[in-house]
């Protein structure tokens, strides 16, 4: 047996061994030493894989503390072909839901973990395909035919019943699907998305926490699944708090999937505005930053301070809510990459077929403090036009 293939052999065995030794995903590991002796190997044959392992995320050494295991690995999947679908570049559409920046991030961190498990990464743009309602299914077709093993669809465009088909198209050609979408998709796909409902929930009782009680929450179109999962987590928090929840404090729209504007904060302010004083929001938290960066600059408008009279969030920390000062959670994007990847080696581990079991997985955004929340003014300062 050549040197590569024992290495590639005992790069298997270590994987099994952290996955069936009775390790715990954040217990140490034992000393390096007493590994490679329960493995019967070297210390000099052992270290590269171990390192491997560090930069997949799976392990994490801390000096004078050890190796600690952070994830379970899986198999390796050398020479095995992956596609990614995801609309890359210009759409030719006015409004789109993701950044194209935002995208390639994710990607790059993709390739952060499946390069070194051995992945050969196809990407395929659906961008030029916009104006195709099916070509999220055509594209899967065509990765399947190329030899995928595994599809991920990233925000990939089209209808959700379109998508649907195509996760269920890639399952019956024997491919394992796997997408990240703000929408769910029951079914044989694997998932892995943000936790909206527990980002906003976190944002809203941290102004509970500031002293806010009149809390306003700003969406957009009710069709979205992450409007709905954002203002949930919105109602949650007040009841965890008891706070009462009123419905003349929440601003949607229709129950369309439009693409939220800058207008959506706009409007949520005029409604407020239209309340008694003393019935007005003193704190909003905004279902994204475009909405709440619209709501931010009606107020200035109408002279109303942030957060001086009103408190504000976002969701996403776009790069306007970084100029503009804007409180918000940040989606995790790197982590996003990574978690895509390792869910699509676990997949991969599976046999293809009517037995595959499919994974779901939600990151938890993290809050981020800038300057547009502090705590209520005392009720006695008043101010003509402040919510």
């Amino acid at each position: 047996m050549g040197k590569a293939r024992q290495q590639e052999d005992l790069n298997s065995r270590v994987r099994a061994h952290l996955r069936s030794g009775g390790f715990e995903v954040g217990g140490r590991l034992p000393a390096e030493r007493d590994l490679a002796a329960s493995l019967g190997v070297g210390r000099t044959a052992l270290r590269p894989i171990l390192e491997e392992l560090e930069r997949e995320g799976v392990l994490e050494r801390r000096p004078q503390a050890g190796t600690f295991l952070r994830a379970l690995p899986v198999s390796t999947s050398k020479g095995t072909k992956v596609a990614l679908i995801a609309p890359f570049g210009e759409t030719g559409q006015n409004e789109r839901e993701t950044d194209p920046l935002w995208l390639h991030r994710v990607v790059s961190a993709f390739e952060r973990v499946a390069q070194p498990a051995g992945m050969e990464l196809q990407l395929l743009d659906q961008s030029p395909l916009a104006a195709d309602p099916c070509s999220v299914k055509e594209l899967g077709r065509e990765a399947v035919n190329g030899g995928a093993k595994a599809v991920v669809l990233l925000h990939p465009l089209g209808s959700r019943c379109i998508i649907d088909c195509a996760l269920a198209l890639l399952h019956d050609l024997g491919a394992h699907p796997i997408i990240a979408s703000a929408r769910t998709y029951p079914g044989m796909a694997s998932s892995v998305y943000f936790d909206s409902s527990w980002g906003i929930y976190c944002a809203t009782r941290h102004l509970i926490e500031l002293g806010h009680q009149r809390i306003g929450f700003a969406g957009s179109s009710m069709g979205h699944e992450w409007v709905r999962e954002r203002l949930t987590g919105f109602q949650q928090a007040l009841e965890a708090a008891e706070l009462d929840f009123s419905p003349q404090l929440v601003w949607t729209s229709d129950e369309g999937e439009r693409i939220p504007t800058l207008q959506d904060g706009e409007k949520a302010l005029e409604k407020w505005l239209l309340l008694p004083e003393k019935e007005r929001p003193t704190a909003v938290v905004g279902a994204n930053d475009l909405i709440a960066l619209g709501f931010m600059a009606a107020a200035r408008k109408h002279g109303i301070e942030i957060p001086g009279d009103v408190s504000l969030t976002g969701f996403d920390n776009d790069p306007g809510a970084l100029l503009a000062g804007l409180s918000t959670l940040e989606r995790p994007t790197e982590a996003l990459g990574e978690a895509l990847a390792r869910v699509t080696l676990e997949r991969l581990a599976q046999d293809s077929g009517s037995d595959m079991t499919a994974i779901t997985h939600r990151l938890r955004p993290d809050f981020i403090e800038r300057r547009t929340v502090a705590a209520p003014r005392l009720i006695n300062k008043t101010r003509t036009s402040t919510p």
